[in-house]
């Protein structure tokens, strides 16, 4: 009966490690996704501040890299590579015009990740009120 008792019981303990493997497995994993949305939330939020103050361009781009050095690359992403250099972010703007003064500034930032895979992705949406074009050819005197 002893030795019954002790085959159960190793079963019961390996079944237990085998559950906190996995459960520690699973909690890396959504860390790293939490860690990969934080800075694509980040990057949307810098390039948009960049349109909005005209460092970049308030013009529509698809998928232009953001700039990283090899320094700034995590190990564990899967980042692909482009000639001498790895890109693991893009990012799009889009320009909607909503009504004579106002436009909407869509900025989307994703991970560029291998096919197979789903990428991370960000999208910030503002909008802008453009100031009205002033004709000075025109007499305003009476």
């Amino acid at each position: 009966m002893t030795l019954l008792e002790v085959i159960l019981s190793l079963a019961l303990l390996g079944g237990a490690v085998a559950m906190v493997g996995e459960l520690a497995r699973i909690s890396f994993q959504n860390a790293r996704i939490a860690r990969d949305l934080i800075q694509a939330e980040l990057l949307a939020e810098s390039i948009l501040a960049k349109v909005r103050l005209g460092i970049i361009e308030l013009e529509p781009v698809f998928d232009v890299p953001v700039g990283f050095d090899r320094q700034d690359i995590i190990s564990d992403t899967h980042a692909v590579t482009e000639g001498s250099s790895t890109v693991l972010w893009l990012y799009s703007v889009e320009i909607i015009d909503v009504a004579d003064y106002l436009i909407e500034i869509a900025v989307t930032v994703h991970q560029n990740v291998p096919d197979g895979q789903r990428p991370i992705v960000c999208r910030l949406v503002r909008w802008v009120a453009l100031e009205p074009e002033v004709d000075e050819d025109l007499d305003t005197a009476p």
